[in-house]
Protein backbone atom coordinates (compact mmCIF):
# COMPACT_ATOMS: atom_id res chain seq x y z
CA UNK A 1 0.00 0.00 0.00
CA UNK A 2 1.05 3.17 -0.62
CA UNK A 3 -0.05 7.13 0.80
CA UNK A 4 -0.92 9.95 -0.63
CA UNK A 5 -1.91 13.26 0.53
CA UNK A 6 -4.16 16.13 -1.34
CA UNK A 7 -3.92 19.49 -0.15
CA UNK A 8 -6.88 21.80 -0.16
CA UNK A 9 -8.21 23.32 -2.70
CA UNK A 10 -6.66 20.78 -4.75
CA UNK A 11 -8.47 17.03 -5.68
CA UNK A 12 -7.46 13.81 -7.21
CA UNK A 13 -8.63 11.17 -9.18
CA UNK A 14 -7.73 7.61 -8.77
CA UNK A 15 -6.25 5.88 -11.66
CA UNK A 16 -6.63 1.75 -11.76
CA UNK A 17 -4.13 0.32 -14.27
CA UNK A 18 -5.06 3.45 -16.33
CA UNK A 19 -8.47 3.37 -15.61
CA UNK A 20 -10.17 6.67 -14.43
CA UNK A 21 -12.02 5.69 -10.77
CA UNK A 22 -13.22 8.04 -8.10
CA UNK A 23 -12.31 11.69 -6.99
CA UNK A 24 -10.50 12.05 -3.61
CA UNK A 25 -10.84 15.40 -1.42
CA UNK A 26 -8.54 16.44 0.52
CA UNK A 27 -6.57 14.73 3.26
CA UNK A 28 -4.76 11.47 3.56
CA UNK A 29 -5.76 8.61 0.98
CA UNK A 30 -4.36 4.99 1.14
CA UNK A 31 -3.78 3.40 -2.56
CA UNK A 32 -2.88 0.23 -4.23
CA UNK A 33 0.21 -0.03 -6.14
CA UNK A 34 -1.37 -0.98 -9.16
CA UNK A 35 -3.20 2.27 -8.87
CA UNK A 36 -2.42 6.07 -9.19
CA UNK A 37 -3.54 9.42 -8.20
CA UNK A 38 -3.45 12.37 -10.59
CA UNK A 39 -4.32 16.43 -9.03
CA UNK A 40 -5.85 19.45 -10.02
CA UNK A 41 -6.72 23.14 -8.04
CA UNK A 42 -10.24 24.04 -7.58
CA UNK A 43 -9.16 27.56 -6.77
CA UNK A 44 -10.28 30.09 -9.12
CA UNK A 45 -8.34 30.55 -12.27
CA UNK A 46 -7.76 34.20 -13.35
CA UNK A 47 -6.08 35.14 -16.30
CA UNK A 48 -5.88 38.43 -18.77
CA UNK A 49 -4.75 38.50 -22.58
CA UNK A 50 -4.88 40.40 -25.22
CA UNK A 51 -6.59 40.16 -28.28
CA UNK A 52 -6.53 41.46 -31.51
CA UNK A 53 -9.41 42.86 -33.02
CA UNK A 54 -10.59 44.00 -36.25
CA UNK A 55 -13.99 45.76 -36.33
CA UNK A 56 -16.63 46.06 -38.75
CA UNK A 57 -15.23 49.38 -40.33
CA UNK A 58 -12.27 47.41 -41.34
CA UNK A 59 -10.20 49.01 -38.19
CA UNK A 60 -7.29 47.06 -36.49
CA UNK A 61 -7.51 47.71 -32.24
CA UNK A 62 -6.77 45.23 -29.80
CA UNK A 63 -8.72 44.76 -26.48
CA UNK A 64 -7.49 43.42 -23.13
CA UNK A 65 -9.93 40.87 -21.74
CA UNK A 66 -9.94 39.12 -18.12
CA UNK A 67 -11.34 35.90 -17.42
CA UNK A 68 -11.71 33.59 -14.56
CA UNK A 69 -12.75 29.99 -14.01
CA UNK A 70 -12.18 27.07 -11.55
CA UNK A 71 -12.75 22.93 -11.85
CA UNK A 72 -16.24 21.85 -11.08
CA UNK A 73 -15.95 18.21 -12.47
CA UNK A 74 -12.51 16.93 -11.37
CA UNK A 75 -13.58 13.96 -14.08
CA UNK A 76 -14.10 16.10 -16.81
CA UNK A 77 -10.98 18.03 -15.79
CA UNK A 78 -8.76 15.63 -15.70
CA UNK A 79 -9.80 13.22 -18.48
CA UNK A 80 -11.49 15.32 -21.53
CA UNK A 81 -8.78 18.04 -22.06
CA UNK A 82 -5.42 17.72 -21.59
CA UNK A 83 -5.16 21.20 -19.43
CA UNK A 84 -8.42 22.60 -19.66
CA UNK A 85 -7.46 26.58 -18.66
CA UNK A 86 -5.05 26.37 -21.49
CA UNK A 87 -8.27 25.09 -23.56
CA UNK A 88 -10.09 27.78 -21.95
CA UNK A 89 -7.61 30.49 -22.79
CA UNK A 90 -7.61 29.58 -26.73
CA UNK A 91 -11.81 30.10 -26.40
CA UNK A 92 -11.62 32.96 -24.66
CA UNK A 93 -9.84 34.04 -27.58
CA UNK A 94 -11.82 33.26 -30.26
CA UNK A 95 -15.15 33.90 -28.23
CA UNK A 96 -14.27 37.30 -27.49
CA UNK A 97 -12.93 38.24 -31.08
CA UNK A 98 -15.74 36.70 -32.69
CA UNK A 99 -18.15 39.29 -30.70
CA UNK A 100 -16.20 42.15 -31.00
CA UNK A 101 -15.85 42.21 -34.52
CA UNK A 102 -19.82 43.04 -35.12
CA UNK A 103 -19.07 46.32 -33.45
CA UNK A 104 -17.30 49.40 -34.86
CA UNK A 105 -14.41 50.78 -33.49
CA UNK A 106 -16.20 53.72 -31.59
CA UNK A 107 -19.06 51.55 -30.52
CA UNK A 108 -16.51 48.51 -29.27
CA UNK A 109 -16.27 50.60 -25.36
CA UNK A 110 -19.81 51.29 -25.52
CA UNK A 111 -21.07 47.64 -25.56
CA UNK A 112 -18.84 45.68 -23.78
CA UNK A 113 -20.18 44.39 -21.04
CA UNK A 114 -22.58 43.08 -23.70
CA UNK A 115 -19.65 41.63 -25.41
CA UNK A 116 -18.25 39.87 -21.74
CA UNK A 117 -21.79 38.31 -20.99
CA UNK A 118 -22.57 36.94 -24.09
CA UNK A 119 -18.72 35.19 -23.97
CA UNK A 120 -19.41 33.83 -20.79
CA UNK A 121 -22.56 31.93 -22.11
CA UNK A 122 -20.67 30.82 -25.00
CA UNK A 123 -17.69 29.78 -22.93
CA UNK A 124 -20.68 27.79 -20.43
CA UNK A 125 -22.25 26.38 -23.56
CA UNK A 126 -18.98 25.07 -24.98
CA UNK A 127 -17.32 23.31 -21.24
CA UNK A 128 -20.99 21.74 -20.77
CA UNK A 129 -20.81 20.10 -24.32
CA UNK A 130 -17.11 19.28 -24.44
CA UNK A 131 -17.16 18.49 -21.41
CA UNK A 132 -14.24 20.72 -20.05
CA UNK A 133 -15.14 20.07 -16.14
CA UNK A 134 -15.26 24.30 -15.58
CA UNK A 135 -17.59 26.71 -14.36
CA UNK A 136 -18.23 29.75 -12.86
CA UNK A 137 -16.41 32.00 -15.93
CA UNK A 138 -16.30 35.96 -15.33
CA UNK A 139 -14.95 38.05 -18.16
CA UNK A 140 -14.16 41.90 -18.25
CA UNK A 141 -13.41 43.32 -21.44
CA UNK A 142 -11.58 46.67 -21.54
CA UNK A 143 -11.46 49.51 -23.47
CA UNK A 144 -9.71 49.18 -27.44
CA UNK A 145 -6.78 50.67 -27.84
CA UNK A 146 -4.43 51.71 -30.43
CA UNK A 147 -1.04 52.48 -31.58
CA UNK A 148 0.13 56.33 -32.05
CA UNK A 149 -0.34 55.72 -36.07
CA UNK A 150 -3.67 54.31 -36.49
CA UNK A 151 -5.12 56.75 -34.03
CA UNK A 152 -2.79 60.17 -36.56
CA UNK A 153 -4.98 57.80 -39.53
CA UNK A 154 -8.53 57.68 -37.89
CA UNK A 155 -8.01 61.35 -37.51
CA UNK A 156 -7.30 62.30 -40.82
CA UNK A 157 -9.92 60.16 -41.54
CA UNK A 158 -11.80 62.29 -39.32
CA UNK A 159 -11.11 65.50 -40.93
CA UNK A 160 -11.67 64.20 -44.70
CA UNK A 161 -15.28 63.19 -43.34
CA UNK A 162 -15.78 66.71 -42.05
CA UNK A 163 -14.14 68.52 -45.00
CA UNK A 164 -16.57 66.49 -47.57
CA UNK A 165 -19.80 67.07 -45.26
CA UNK A 166 -18.96 70.74 -45.16
CA UNK A 167 -18.67 70.69 -49.24
CA UNK A 168 -21.78 69.02 -49.17
CA UNK A 169 -23.87 71.23 -47.42
CA UNK A 170 -22.48 73.94 -49.25
CA UNK A 171 -23.00 72.20 -52.88
CA UNK A 172 -26.82 72.10 -51.56
CA UNK A 173 -27.33 75.89 -50.58
CA UNK A 174 -26.08 76.38 -53.69
CA UNK A 175 -28.76 74.65 -55.73
CA UNK A 176 -31.23 76.02 -53.49
CA UNK A 177 -30.08 79.59 -54.00
CA UNK A 178 -30.00 78.90 -57.74
CA UNK A 179 -33.84 77.18 -57.35
CA UNK A 180 -35.11 80.00 -55.49
CA UNK A 181 -33.86 82.40 -58.08
CA UNK A 182 -35.34 80.59 -60.98
CA UNK A 183 -38.57 80.78 -59.23
CA UNK A 184 -38.32 84.33 -59.02
CA UNK A 185 -37.43 84.50 -62.37
CA UNK A 186 -40.27 82.67 -63.81
CA UNK A 187 -42.48 85.13 -61.75
CA UNK A 188 -41.02 88.20 -62.73
CA UNK A 189 -41.39 86.85 -66.46
CA UNK A 190 -45.52 86.53 -66.05
CA UNK A 191 -45.80 89.77 -63.71
CA UNK A 192 -44.76 92.77 -65.52
CA UNK A 193 -45.40 95.06 -62.36
CA UNK A 194 -43.39 92.70 -60.44
CA UNK A 195 -40.37 93.34 -62.90
CA UNK A 196 -40.50 97.26 -62.85
CA UNK A 197 -40.45 96.94 -59.26
CA UNK A 198 -37.61 95.20 -59.06
CA UNK A 199 -35.90 97.48 -61.70
CA UNK A 200 -36.95 100.80 -59.21
CA UNK A 201 -35.21 98.60 -56.16
CA UNK A 202 -32.58 97.61 -58.54
CA UNK A 203 -31.95 101.43 -59.05
CA UNK A 204 -31.86 102.51 -55.56
CA UNK A 205 -29.65 99.70 -54.46
CA UNK A 206 -27.12 101.30 -57.23
CA UNK A 207 -27.27 104.52 -55.62
CA UNK A 208 -26.55 103.32 -52.35
CA UNK A 209 -23.95 101.63 -53.31
CA UNK A 210 -25.23 98.04 -52.93
CA UNK A 211 -24.74 94.76 -54.84
CA UNK A 212 -27.50 93.76 -56.96
CA UNK A 213 -28.31 90.69 -58.72
CA UNK A 214 -29.43 90.75 -62.21
CA UNK A 215 -31.57 87.64 -64.18
CA UNK A 216 -32.26 86.82 -67.32
CA UNK A 217 -35.95 86.33 -67.06
CA UNK A 218 -35.89 84.39 -70.42
CA UNK A 219 -33.60 81.84 -69.02
CA UNK A 220 -33.21 82.04 -65.24
CA UNK A 221 -31.29 79.12 -65.21
CA UNK A 222 -29.02 80.64 -67.87
CA UNK A 223 -26.90 82.87 -65.45
CA UNK A 224 -26.36 85.09 -62.47
CA UNK A 225 -24.70 88.66 -62.76
CA UNK A 226 -23.45 90.75 -59.87
CA UNK A 227 -23.13 94.26 -60.09
CA UNK A 228 -21.85 96.80 -57.99
CA UNK A 229 -22.40 100.72 -57.72
CA UNK A 230 -20.40 103.44 -55.26
CA UNK A 231 -22.38 106.05 -53.80
CA UNK A 232 -20.91 109.28 -55.09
Amino acid sequence: MFFTIIRAPNQGLVFTLGKPGHPLGPGFHIIMPWQSVRQVSTALHTEDVDIDVITRGGTPTQIKVGFSARVINIVGALINTQNPFATLRVSVISVVSGAANNYTIDELAQNKNDIAAKAEAELKALADNNGWGLGDFQIAVGDPSMSEELKKLLMREEAVKRENKANLDKADNQLEVARRLAEVGAILKNQPIAHELLRLQMLSDMGEGGKIVVLDTNNPMAGITGLSADRR
